[in-house]
C-alpha cells in the first residue's frame, strides 16, 4: 500500500481522491455472525489504515470515503441494527462510529438485495444471542429460476430427471453447504398450495438438487429416502434457487416480479429490465 500511496503522491495533481473501496472477497467462506463481524471490522480498518496514509502525504484534499463490503459482511450489519447486547455486534459498531468522526463510511450491498444459497452458507445472522431458527432462510430468497423438466430416469440408482437449464441459466459456482448447483423450492404451477414432498436443506438433506450440469442442461437428483420423493414428469414446471444469484441473473434480460404476500402469490405483478454488461 506504501508504494501505492507514494505513487499518488507524485502524481496528485492529476486526479482527485475520493477514497478506498475494500471487498472481502473471501466471506464466502465465513460459517457464523462472529466471523461475519471480524471481516466487517477488517475491511474498515484496512481502508482506513490506506486513508490514514493517503491523508499523511497531502493526497487527499476532502474527506474521504471508505466504502466496503462483500454480501456476509453487509449482512452482518444486520446484527448491529437488531438492537442486540452481542459483544461483537456492539464492538463493530463502536468500530463505525469512530470512523465516521474522520471519514464518510458506506456499506456496499452486493448480491445483499436478493440473497442466494451460498449467503445463506455464510450464517453471517444472527447474533449469537439469538435463537439459530433466526438464521437466514430460503424465506429471505428474493431470485428463483424457472426451468421444465424434460426427461425423467427413475430406473437410475438414485432417481434423476433431466431440465432444460444448465451452466447458462445457473451459473457453475459450487456453494458449500451442499454438492449441487442448484435446489429445487416447493412450488408448483397453478396453485398457491405448497408441493408434496420435503425440499432439501443443510440440515434434513433430502430433497431435489441440480446434482450435475451442462451448458445447456441439469440433471436433478433426489438425494434422501426415495418414500417422500415428490414424484416429477416431463413437462413439469419447477423453481430453483440458484447457488449465486449475481451470475444466474446475468443470464436473463428482465426479472418477473411478484409478491409473496399477494393472495396469489403467482401472479407477476411487474417487469424489471436488467442492466446489461459488467
Amino acid at each position: 500500500m506504501k508504494d501505492i500511496i507514494d505513487n499518488l503522491e507524485s502524481n496528485k495533481d492529476d486526479f482527485l481522491l475520493q477514497g478506498f473501496y475494500s471487498h472481502m472477497g473471501h466471506s464466502y467462506g465465513f460459517g457464523s455472525p462472529a466471523e461475519a463481524l471480524d471481516g466487517l471490522v477488517a475491511e474498515l480498518t484496512g481502508a482506513a489504515k490506506a486513508a490514514a496514509m493517503a491523508r499523511e502525504k497531502g493526497v487527499a484534499s476532502k474527506k474521504l470515503t471508505i466504502t466496503v463490503g462483500a454480501t456476509p459482511t453487509a449482512t452482518a450489519v444486520q446484527n448491529i441494527l437488531a438492537g442486540g447486547i452481542d459483544v461483537k455486534a456492539q464492538s463493530t459498531k463502536r468500530v463505525i462510529e469512530q470512523m465516521k468522526e474522520d471519514y464518510e463510511v458506506e456499506v456496499h450491498a452486493g448480491v445483499y438485495p436478493l440473497l442466494d444459497l451460498q449467503q445463506l452458507a455464510t450464517r453471517a445472522r444472527p447474533s449469537a444471542e439469538e435463537e439459530v431458527s433466526t438464521y437466514l432462510s430460503t424465506t429471505s430468497l428474493g431470485l428463483r429460476i424457472l426451468v421444465e423438466v424434460s426427461s425423467v430416469y427413475d430406473d437410475r440408482g438414485r432417481p434423476q430427471a433431466l431440465i432444460a437449464a444448465g451452466t447458462l441459466a445457473l451459473g457453475r459456482e459450487p456453494c458449500k453447504s451442499y454438492p449441487g448447483w442448484g435446489i429445487v423450492t416447493s412450488w408448483q404451477a397453478g396453485s398457491s398450495s405448497p408441493a408434496p414432498g420435503p425440499v432439501y436443506s443443510e440440515e434434513e438433506r433430502t430433497g431435489w438438487i441440480v446434482g450435475k450440469i451442462s451448458q445447456e442442461h441439469g440433471i436433478l437428483a433426489w438425494e434422501g429416502p426415495e418414500q417422500s420423493m415428490r414424484r416429477l414428469k416431463i413437462g413439469d414446471k419447477l423453481m430453483l434457487w440458484p447457488n449465486h444469484a449475481c451470475v444466474a441473473g446475468s443470464g436473463f434480460g428482465w426479472y418477473l416480479i411478484v409478491d409473496s404476500e399477494n393472495e396469489n402469490p403467482n401472479v407477476v405483478q411487474d417487469v424489471w429490465v436488467r442492466s446489461r454488461g459488467w
